[in-house]
């Protein structure tokens, strides 16, 4: 009977254990499961998720969140809308060709409101007149790198269909080889490829950051689903977010140290080009802009006819930074 009791008494034990480990993983405190993207593993604007990640920002408002890397914008909303990202990274023009074909999803928040691109060229290449019938490289359609290098021919006078050769490479570390190897001419390349490149003897023709053109090159964005059945999750997520925004720009060896392991970059010059780049770019209240949107929209309005009717408005969700903002939580990050 004792033996009895006794394998009873241990069987009650460990379905104690059990239940008490499954409610304890359901309870409100426990940090809840899920994926968000990077577009970039260039020491650039993704590393405010990084920062989330690394400096437990997410863990601090109950997130167990998985930074995921997906190159391009547009890969990476289309994560999004398949309901594989629960929030992630992305860049204004593959938000507006997602809205423009239908896809139901919103811009959180923007970190960098500027077009932060530099186009650079072989040393051969001294004036902008020389690009002309040259090959350059070029990222994606629909990407904010494809979208620069238009932006940037149109603005020194060229026609980047007539004028010029693009070919499609990819991500900046890949035209960046391309240029290198002589297979492209010129790209563009945001402020941490700049300094790569001056180190290597490829000269900046135009730089665009001084231009200051309104655009939403980065931000985090959400399918209107998930904002709207898991509104407390995105709340908790944009806060953390805002939080890393803090941090890096608070911490800043802390940070390069995050940047150099996600970008896999030694050299330390680029990457802290970047955080001083980004620390004067992006804003404390990182709201999703409107005039950078509507900058997108008249340049997709030439060959898309629904381009020209829609509201850059519809695209942003900004009610979170509002929140964030209005209950004085902002300021009190930065004592003010």
């Amino acid at each position: 009977m004792w033996r009895f009791n006794r394998k009873r008494r241990t069987a009650l034990f460990y379905s104690f254990v059990g239940l008490f480990l499954a409610s304890a993983a359901g309870a409100p405190g426990a940090a809840e499961k899920m994926n968000t993207s990077y577009i970039s593993i260039s020491p650039s604007s993704s590393s405010i998720i990084w920062v989330a990640k690394d400096a437990r920002l997410f863990e601090k408002h109950g997130l167990d969140a998985t930074p995921i890397f997906i190159s391009g914008s547009i890969r990476g909303i289309q994560s999004i809308l398949a309901g594989e990202i629960a929030i992630g990274e992305g860049g204004g023009p593959g938000l507006a060709s997602a809205r423009l074909a239908g896809g139901e999803v919103v811009a959180l928040a923007g970190n960098v409101n500027v077009l932060p691109y530099y186009l650079v060229s072989e040393p051969a290449i001294k004036k902008a007149e020389d690009l002309k019938g040259k090959i350059g490289g070029n990222h994606i359609a629909g990407t904010t790198a494809e979208f620069a290098l238009r932006v940037g021919l149109k603005k020194i006078g060229l026609d980047p269909v007539k004028d010029v050769n693009l070919r499609v490479i990819g991500g900046s570390i890949e035209r960046m080889v391309a240029l290198q190897k002589g297979i492209v001419n010129f790209t563009v390349v945001t402020e941490a490829g700049k300094a790569m490149a001056e180190k290597l003897g490829f000269p900046m023709i135009v730089d665009m950051a001084a231009l200051q053109i309104p655009f939403p090159q980065n931000g985090i964005y959400a399918s209107t689903k998930f904002v709207r059945e898991r509104p407390d999750t995105v709340r908790r997520y944009v806060r953390a977010y805002v939080e890393a925004i803090h941090y890096f720009k608070t911490h800043k060896e802390d940070s390069i140290k995050i940047m150099q392991k996600y970008s896999r970059m030694a050299d330390r010059k680029p990457v802290e080009e970047s955080w001083d780049w980004h620390v004067q770019y992006i804003p404390n209240a990182p709201y999703a802009p409107v005039d950078g949107y509507q900058t997108i929209l008249q340049d997709m309005a030439a060959t898309n006819p629904k381009a020209a009717q829609a509201n850059a408005r519809d695209f942003i969700d900004s009610r979170f930074i509002k929140e964030l903002e209005d209950s004085g939580f902002i300021k009190s990050l930065y004592g003010k």
